[in-house]
């Protein structure tokens, strides 16, 4: 019997990475690559769960930051790496919620016990621009060319809706002979 498959589809633009073996799903996870929002298959892309879903891959983190912004489902790995390209700090709030604990990352055991690492690069996305070659520089242009892809997508979307409330609203003063409250 081989091995299963698995395929990983990203919520941003919905590109589908794979077939791969879990050991990639898993390091890709551990670089903060596999975001809570993104699809994980693994049976030839029949069915699709949101990776937190996974077991393999211990999303069971969420990170509180200041502001009380939520972000996650996350693992442990993807924490570290938060930290070590400087998103995050030790004095967010870690929630765990297979035990709906909480605890400042700084005071947790796992945190003072781990290293301070930076990305690997030793798992890349072909064709995303995650390129190890690359200067600090020009992947911050990636980046930034991704996130206005990205915000474009999301103003289509929103014009998108604007135009069906629109017609819904059009439709409803056709039909009622006023305005909708």
């Amino acid at each position: 019997m081989s091995a299963r498959t698995w395929f990983l589809q990203k919520a941003s633009d919905k590109e589908i990475f794979g077939p791969t073996d879990l050991a990639t799903l898993k390091s890709w996870a551990a670089e903060a690559k596999i975001s809570p929002l993104d699809k994980i298959s693994s049976d030839n892309r029949e069915s699709w769960n949101r990776s937190p879903m996974i077991p393999e891959l211990q999303m069971d983190l969420l990170i509180q930051m200041p502001d009380n912004y939520l972000y996650g489902p996350t693992n442990v790995a993807a924490i570290q790496e938060f930290l070590a390209t400087g998103e995050i700090d030790e004095n967010v709030t870690i929630i765990n919620c297979l035990d709906n604990t909480e605890a400042r990352l700084g005071d947790l055991v796992w945190f003072q016990a781990s290293p301070r690492q930076t990305r690997s690069a030793s798992t890349t996305f072909q064709g995303t621009g995650y390129d190890r070659s690359s200067t600090n520089e020009d992947a911050a242009m990636r980046r930034i060319a991704a996130l206005e892809r990205q915000s474009m997508e999301l103003q289509r979307a929103v014009d998108e809706w604007h135009q069906a409330y629109l017609r819904l609203k059009q439709q409803y003063i056709e039909s009622v002979g006023r305005e909708p409250l």
